[in-house]
């Protein structure tokens, strides 16, 4: 049974290997909540503060947003001082009762967009484009991946950066059984990139709750699915949190652009293969 429902799951996100399936819940919440949240993971019992971490997202996309337009994201993520960096991928998910199933997939490190040694310290985009970066660094499950989902004219065409994204997060772990849950604040700075004129601005504050499991089993995350939505029923009633299913790329694009992102799917009623 277990294995019956990981291929599924990997059929209906198109994926062959399910340690690349994502499950996680997002909530919107007020600064205010953020902050009062915030306070009570850090003294709450069995929850444990790992981490703060800074970082930044450049996310790419053609000259006419087909990768929004397809509900999926592609981003070079910044990390430490600017020299780690990698290409993730993410695609269009599903949702059953709250809970977002996706397909995540990241590159190796990339050599060549790096920090300069100079006064201005300017990070330099210099790997050559998109599918430079794919043939040098991309491993090759993932390459599969993105030419099935984007297929190779989008990905020729990926040129732009239409949002760049400044995160700051706190992120917290929950043991539950084999597995666990990592509950995580997220403020997010996001700049909607135009030519001639003001960058817009979004700024807002998420909370995410992820399920992971040792050697990214799937099975083992789905076993823990209750645990997740328990967990944030109890911060439910405690505090302010309205669902959220777009990620933070279709969040803010939607709110400068007319055209809306595809409605993610829904799976309806009882889904006798999910666990909850």
């Amino acid at each position: 049974m277990k294995e019956f429902m990981t291929s599924y799951i990997c059929e209906m996100l198109r994926v062959a290997d399910p340690a690349q399936v994502e499950i996680e819940a997002k909530k919107k919440l007020s600064p205010a909540t953020a902050e009062n949240l915030r306070r009570y993971l850090s003294r709450k019992k069995k929850v444990r503060r790992i981490k703060s971490a800074s970082f930044m997202d450049q996310f790419l996309d053609t000259s006419d947003f087909d990768i929004f337009r397809s509900g999926a994201s592609l981003r070079i993520r910044y990390k430490g001082d600017g020299s780690n960096v990698y290409l993730q991928y993410k695609g269009r998910g599903f949702t059953h009762k709250g809970i977002l199933f996706r397909s995540e997939f990241s590159s190796g490190r990339i050599k060549g967009l790096v920090k300069e040694e100079s006064l201005h310290d300017m990070i330099r985009f210099a790997a050559g484009g998109l599918r430079k970066i794919m043939a040098k660094f991309v491993p090759v499950p993932m390459r599969k991946v993105l030419w099935a989902h984007l297929g190779p004219a989008i990905i020729a065409r990926v040129t732009a950066a239409p949002v760049i994204c400044f995160y700051r997060k706190e992120k917290y772990l929950v043991k539950t059984g084999g597995a666990y849950l990592e509950p995580s604040l997220d403020h997010i700075s996001a700049f909607r990139i135009n030519e001639g004129s003001f960058h817009s601005v979004s700024n807002f504050w998420e909370y995410e709750n992820e399920i992971k499991s040792e050697g990214k089993d799937l099975a083992g995350k789905l076993e823990r699915i209750r645990d997740l939505l328990e967990f944030d029923s109890r911060l439910a009633e405690k505090f302010p949190l309205y669902p959220e299913v777009m990620d933070k790329y279709h969040r803010v694009l939607s709110c400068f652009m007319r055209v809306h992102p595809p409605s993610r799917r829904k799976l309806r009623g009882t889904v006798p293969l999910l666990p909850f």
